[in-house]
């Protein structure tokens, strides 16, 4: 037995002894017996000297164990005295543990039952759009939910505590306070206190936190708690940023007595606080989240009627350019296509060949600028292909090339190669411009007063020739079938005495992409329509090369190009009213007439022509109309014109009536078809020249 102690350690002497007392009390129940059984066998034998010795020795035996055992209970009873008190301070610590159990249990309840009321509250409540709605309403139902007097919010200032918002409900009403003035120091030794913790703190008697918080009355017990306060940049993919919170502290006022006794706040009461001021939290949250937003949905909303607004003028501005542009383009077109028609009653006179040079050369440049006026007007860059001279076209532009060299005091030369083709399809009228551009972009290159000579040389050029890319240089495009086109490579330069010659205003050396500004821009596109090539050079006074790609006229195609120029008809003593509202243009149409054959008489307005033709209206075979209505506000268009006219024919004033359009509007098959549904014959493209306008005249009398 005792190395069964040594072998337990200390832990297992009480069942050690235990065990020793078991072993004793058994030993004196089985000697008690034996002894009882002894004596019942020396009943029946009484002699026997074995039966008395056995008797004598069991009884001995018993004695010791008695004995030992009597000595045993010394020490047991008081074991039995500490079992006995252990048993009842384990029953009553289980009666304690029971009691804190329930109390527990009834805690949880009750706080579920007020968190679930409250977030109850809250959810069932109506949508609302204003933050201070949703905190008053939040504050509303904490405050039935706890019974409270009052309750605050407040929100961390520069230094100071704002009083968000403050809710008192004493005398069963629901006084507000919104946005007060009233402030708390950021040091205060409650406000330090509640901000550093976690849990709910019940403020101290006299506390400024608690007292600018009760209201107008005396407050009771007042308790505080530290809210986190978020705000829409603390949200990154749904997840908050913790370290970004803003806290807020909430302000819970108990009122002054409860029925006879004054009420405090307990445990229970604190940690009802601490689950709901996670669900006020929330509600706070989304009342800044809520502020914030409708703050950036203003800025939004007050950017973009800026833009509207700026957008609106920016239109109003871009129509204003394009009306100023449209009048000044009108204007020109307005000027210059009278040039166009005595120049074409001039080439009909004789003329010397210088002098008819001159004149086609004159006559060209004014289809050119025209062209580029069309151009400006409608936007666009068109290109047609139609077959041309090109030797013609060559000759006039060295005309113009020749005047403008010595206008500036440089001499001049030319060469071209005979073998160019006569006839080549193309625009001419981008040709010639592209030519103008070179000779131009040379003679400002020159110095002031410094003397040279300007070259011009046209030639054709085998492909891969000009293949030579540069700064300046603009690649040549596919080309089109062998055998089907040419390559022309025109070179304008400049070429200047050696010596020193006066100083410039302006770098000769400046690259042509520098100095060509928007013309070269309208330039690099008309050479890519037209297949063609460009680069510039600043060595050796300068030169610009264009290589430009085109078609060979067929040989049917180039018989009836050769085919002579249709005569002018002649129209003997044809009355016509002429209708225009230009002075200039209606002078030149009427020596157009003139020249026709035509018995003209001019009117200024189509007001004035309808009250002609009201009253002599016999007297008239054919009526001219050329009004634009942009250029008079007042002023009737075509259309309108035509219709009255064919109002008063109904009466018996029959009349041809032609009407002249300018620009491309000619050659719309809608305005011709609208043209016909006013009453109008034929219709005739300014700027229209003798043999254009004697055509179409002739046309219109063979119809009708």
């Amino acid at each position: 037995m005792p190395m069964a102690v040594r072998r337990c350690g200390g832990g297992c002497d009480g069942a050690v002894d235990a065990m020793l007392q078991c072993q004793k009390l058994a030993a004196f129940a089985v000697l008690g017996g034996a002894i009882h059984l002894l004596a019942v066998l020396t009943h029946h034998h009484p002699h026997s000297s074995g039966l008395l010795l056995a008797s004598t020795a069991a009884k001995l035996l018993a004695v010791f164990v008695s004995f030992a055992t009597a000595l045993s209970l010394l020490t047991v009873i008081p074991r039995l005295l500490r079992a006995k008190l252990r048993e009842a301070l384990l029953r009553t610590k289980a009666r304690q543990l029971d009691q804190d159990l329930g109390l527990i249990r009834r805690r949880v309840e009750a706080t579920t039952r007020v968190a679930r009321m409250f977030a109850r509250h809250i959810r069932d409540a109506p949508p609302l759009d204003d933050p201070h709605a949703i905190l008053h309403t939040t504050m509303l139902h904490l405050a039935h939910a706890l019974s409270l007097h009052g309750c605050a919010v407040w929100l961390p200032g520069e230094g100071v505590l704002q009083l968000l918002h403050q809710l008192s409900l004493r005398d069963k009403g629901g006084a507000v306070v919104l946005g007060s003035q009233v402030s708390i120091p950021a040091d205060d030794h409650d406000v330090l206190d509640v901000m550093s913790s976690e849990a709910a703190k019940v403020l101290r008697p006299g506390s400024a936190l608690a007292t600018a918080s009760g209201g107008l009355q005396p407050p009771g017990a007042v308790a505080a708690i530290r809210m986190p306060m978020l705000k829409v940049s603390n949200f990154d993919g749904g997840r908050v940023s913790p370290e970004a919170s803003s806290s807020a502290i909430l302000v819970l006022v108990l009122p002054h007595k409860d029925g006879d006794s004054p009420r405090g706040w307990s445990s229970q009461d604190l940690e009802i606080v601490q689950v709901v001021a996670d669900q006020v939290a929330v509600a706070l949250s989304h009342a800044a989240v809520l502020e914030e937003w409708q703050s950036t949905r203003d800025k939004l909303a007050e950017q973009h009627r800026a833009l509207l607004h700026a957008k609106h003028e920016a239109m109003a501005a871009t129509n204003a350019v394009r009306s100023v542009q449209s009048a000044l383009c009108g204007a020109m077109k307005r000027q210059m296509q009278p040039i166009v028609g005595l120049l074409s009653m001039l080439r009909q006179e004789g003329m010397r060949p210088d002098q008819r040079l001159v004149v086609d050369a004159i006559a060209r440049t004014s289809t050119l600028a025209l062209t580029l006026v069309n151009d400006a007007d409608m936007e666009t860059l068109a290109m047609s292909r139609v077959p041309f001279g090109l030797h013609a076209l060559l000759r006039e532009a060295m005309s113009v090339a020749r005047c403008l060299a010595g206008c500036g005091g440089l001499g001049f030369s030319y060469r071209t190669e005979n073998s160019l083709p006569q006839w080549v399809v193309g625009d001419e009228t981008r040709v010639f411009h592209l030519l103008l551009h070179m000779v131009g972009t040379m003679l400002n290159r020159r110095c002031d007063g410094g003397a040279g000579c300007l070259s011009f040389s046209v030639k054709s050029c085998a492909a891969g020739e000009e293949e030579r890319f540069g700064r300046d240089w603009i690649p040549m495009r596919p080309s089109l079938s062998p055998g089907c086109s040419i390559r022309v490579k025109f070179q304008v330069g400049l070429e200047t005495p050696p010596g020193p010659g006066l100083p410039c205003a302006k770098s000769p050396r400046t690259p042509a992409s520098s100095e060509m500004g928007l013309s070269f821009s309208m330039c690099n596109k008309i050479v890519q329509m037209m297949n063609g090539s460009m680069r510039s050079s600043a060595s050796d006074g300068g030169s610009i090369t264009v290589v430009l790609q085109f078609q060979l006229q067929q040989q049917s195609g180039l018989h009836r190009s050769r085919a002579p120029a249709p005569s002018i008809p002649h129209f003997d003593g044809l009355r016509v009213l002429a209708a225009d509202g230009d002075g200039v243009s209606r002078a030149v149409t009427q020596k157009l007439l003139e020249k026709l054959g035509c018995q003209v008489t001019p009117v200024p307005s189509g007001a004035h022509c309808l009250g002609l033709l009201a009253s002599a209206g016999s007297c008239f075979q054919l009526v001219l109309l050329d009004l634009d209505a942009r250029a008079a506000a007042s002023e009737m268009d075509v259309c309108e014109a035509a219709l009255r006219i064919r109002e008063l024919g109904s009466g018996g004033c029959w009349v041809l009536v032609v009407a002249a359009l300018a620009g491309p509007g000619a050659d719309d098959a809608g305005v011709r078809e609208m043209c016909q549904r006013s009453g109008i014959h034929g219709v005739v493209q300014k700027p229209f020249t003798l043999a254009a306008l004697g055509a179409q005249l002739s046309a219109v009398l063979e119809n009708n």
